[in-house]
């Protein structure tokens, strides 16, 4: 995917200000930035959820200003927001649902590859989604997002709500995804997913700050702590 001079907001209330991202074939971007930054907005306006001011997006050699969401899911584009999940349908009906487009047989398949992918799902595949615990929701959020096979899988804050250890099994899960090839956009304040990234994006305010591989932005001592001090401080343990 590749977005250029991507300029949108809310009504008259301007969010993003040219903004410039790329995601190579099975590459991972992180997306850091604080809450506020923008980082949701710019991916709604990546799969179409808010209209764009101003800007060209291109995945898979085609154009997608205009094309509608399920246009951009049918091309091959998964989101994984931030929810995720229709808490009052069962774990099943929610794979269901991310397999919308495909052949039964085929979402028959994917389901049953996803729950040997995540087994704390299998026993409770009737059960409302809404009871699950929080980690549990999120490795359904990421199954349902997944169930349609994308190539470019978009996911915002999946670290969000979640205990250490969950987080730690996110991103072991997301590893093997793109080990298997997956191109990734994470939107993130958690600085434990930069050990998926071969390339990381900072926003700040709307505009991309910094873009480049891990090594640089710790190289970029200023900027690391200038947007992220915070957050470490927020990671280190607690007595």
């Amino acid at each position: 995917m590749r977005a250029s001079g991507l300029v949108a907001g809310y009504g008259q209330l301007q969010v993003l200000w040219d903004v410039d991202l790329e995601v190579g074939d099975g590459e991972c971007v992180i997306l850091l930035g604080s809450n506020g930054a923008g980082k949701t907005t710019l991916l709604k306006a990546l799969l179409g959820l808010v209209a764009l001011w101003r800007g060209q997006i291109e995945f898979q050699g085609r154009r997608l200003e205009g094309r509608r969401t399920d246009q951009r899911v049918r091309q091959g584009i998964a989101y994984m927001s931030e929810m995720g999940i229709f808490p009052n349908l069962s774990i099943e009906e929610n794979l269901k649902l991310g397999g919308y487009y495909l052949p039964r047989r085929e979402v028959r398949r994917r389901a049953q590859a996803l729950y040997e992918m995540f087994p704390d799902l299998v026993q409770r595949r009737s059960v409302p989604a809404g009871s699950l615990s929080g980690g549990q929701r999120k490795m359904l959020s990421l199954a349902k997002a997944f169930m349609s096979g994308p190539r470019l899988l978009v996911m915002d804050e999946p670290s969000a709500g979640l205990s250490p250890r969950y987080v730690k099994e996110v991103i072991a899960t997301l590893k093997q995804l793109h080990s298997e090839g997956l191109a990734m956009l994470v939107a993130e304040q958690n600085l434990g997913f930069l050990e998926l990234a071969e390339r990381v994006c900072v926003l700040d305010a709307g505009r991309i700050r910094f873009a480049g591989d891990r090594a640089a932005l710790q190289r970029d001592d200023i900027l690391r702590r200038s947007y992220f001090g915070l957050q470490e401080a927020t990671d280190a343990p607690r007595d």
